[in-house]
């Protein structure tokens, strides 16, 4: 299975996480769309880095690694300013209507730039090399 597809198998396992809990939260304990979006994604986005640093990403090391924990955890800052950015601009342009779709929407924009800033910062073996020589 491709690197990318093992990405996308645990992204799209988290995003079933991260919009059940937004949805929820939304609809059910009737948090602000833009909170629970923020909710479910840091949810989602503690389960991702662990199933991407133990398989999405074999060619480096398996372990987890305090270091990469934080790289990802700014990767996953600067994914949630996307996310936050597309959720908040369709809100207020289909007047709050549609939220699994915004949420969805917000989702596969966040699934980009992630798996980018993933591939180059996080978990590029090479500059990990680098650095350790």
């Amino acid at each position: 299975m491709s690197e990318m597809l093992r990405f996308f198998t645990v992204t799209v396992l988290g995003v079933v996480l991260d919009i059940g809990i937004a949805y929820g939260l939304h609809e059910i304990a009737g948090v602000s769309l833009a909170l629970a979006a923020v909710m479910g994604f840091v949810c989602a986005a503690s389960f991702n880095y662990v199933l991407h640093q133990l398989w999405s990403f074999q060619s480096g090391s398996r372990s987890l690694s305090l270091n990469r924990a934080s790289k990802y955890g700014l990767v996953a800052g600067l994914t949630l300013l996307a996310r936050v950015s597309v959720v908040a601009v369709l809100a207020g342009y289909l007047a709050g209507q549609y939220a699994l779709l915004i949420l969805i929407c917000g989702a596969g924009v966040s699934f980009f730039v992630n798996f980018t800033l993933s591939k180059l910062f996080v978990f590029d073996d090479a500059l990990s090399q680098e650095r350790a020589s």
